[in-house]
Formats: C-alpha cells, structure tokens, sequence
C-alpha cells in the first residue's frame, strides 16, 4: 500500500481522516516530537508511535496511516511487528550477534536487528560456520562427532536417499546426557522445565531445576531397573 512517508504527514492530513482540527495537531506535534527523536523510519520509530500517538479510540485510517508512513521503505509487505532493541540484546540470537557480528558479517554488521536478514544469509551460505556455532551455544556433545555439518552429495547407502544433503554425518548422540549435564550455560539451579497443569487455570505455573529433574530421571531409572 503506497502512502506518504512519515515526515512528510502533515496536520491536515491527519484531520482529513475525520480527526478535528485541534485534535489532528496536537497529534501533528507528537509525531514531529518522535520523528526528531528517532527518525522516521526505524524500530524505535513505530515502537514509540503505537505507545505515545495511537490509542484504539483514534480511527483506523490513522493507524494504517501511520504504520505505512513508517514502513514506506519496506515495500507492500512491511513487518507485523519488531522487537524492542533492549529485548533482542536479551535473546540468544541477540547476544550470539553483539559478541561476534563483525567476524561473520564484517562491516555489514550494525546491530541484531538491522543485520539479522544478513545474519540468515550468512547461516545458508556458510551451513558449516553456523551450524558449529549454534552446536557449541547449545552445549551439544556428540557421543561421535559428525564428520561435518551438510554432506552435500551422500551416496545411496543402505537405499536410504537424502534429498538436499546428509546432515551431521557418522554423528551419535546421546539426549539424555545432554539435557541432564551441567556446562558451563547451565547448573544445577536453573530451570529446565516448565509447566502448566491442565485444568488449573488459575493455578501457578510448575518450574522444575536441573537438580529436580536429574532427580526424577534417577527415581525413574532405579524403579525401571530394579522393580520392573
């Protein structure tokens, strides 16, 4: 949907949408106030226009006015939403990005969420880099570590196809050892499990430790080994 940039909205605009005059520049002002701060076209733009200019009693028109007018260079198909930037630095993604952006995207890199489309460029081309990456994030150990990520043309052994590769290989891995070790991400007090009784609603939600799991999982195993 084609539509007037941000910064070239202006206070008639606003009141042809049905908004009185008073009213429309009042409006007028504030988004002049957040485009100044923020420019007119970023994150922090509409992040600050959904909390500071709209409200559900202001027409629709305006919304869309506005959300186009800020997403105007993004084409017909802007993003539904965008996380706030002190979010992402919370992320995994986010994190992973700040510590080593520069070493795979060099200077392209800016920060998490205007390079991340660069980010998932760089994961397809590069499979083996990435995949590495995410592995050593993650903690995962290979009781048998894969000969590599993506084999890109397997044979046909055992009559078993691939269809757009093999993926890690001659790997073995044990799950339970990987959920149940302590790393150096995770110890024995954090949380690992979390859930929610069906048919308490109103109840709270259920955490379960690292420590309390390991715990259960022994419980299990005893019971199955010596009982059954």
């Amino acid at each position: 949907m084609a539509g007037k940039t941000l910064d070239s909205i202006t206070s008639q605009d606003i009141a042809a949408l049905g908004i009185p005059s008073e009213e429309a520049e009042k409006l007028h002002q504030t988004l002049l106030q957040i485009i100044t701060s923020c420019g007119a076209a970023t994150p922090q733009t509409w992040s600050r226009i959904s909390k500071e200019l709209l409200n559900p009693d202001l027409p629709y028109s305006l919304h869309r006015m506005m959300y186009y007018g800020c997403y105007s260079h993004f084409g017909p198909d802007p993003p539904a939403w965008l996380p706030d930037p002190e979010n992402v630095m919370l992320t995994n993604v986010g994190q992973l990005l700040e510590r080593r952006g520069k070493e795979f995207l060099g200077s392209r890199y800016k920060d998490p969420i205007s390079s991340f489309s660069d980010f998932q460029k760089f994961s397809v081309s590069n499979p083996e880099v990435y995949w590495k990456t995410v592995l050593d994030e993650l903690s995962i150990s290979f009781s048998v570590p894969p000969q590599c990520v993506l084999y890109d043309n397997p044979s046909r052994e055992n009559g078993l196809s691939y269809p757009g590769g093999q993926w890690l290989p001659g790997a073995f891995i044990n799950p339970a050892r990987n959920c149940l070790s302590v790393n150096d991400k995770r110890t024995l007090d954090d949380t690992v499990v979390i859930w929610h009784d069906e048919g308490d609603g109103g109840m709270p939600i259920n955490r379960m430790t690292l420590e309390e799991l390991r715990r259960e999982v022994w419980y299990a195993t005893f019971y199955l080994t010596t009982v059954v």
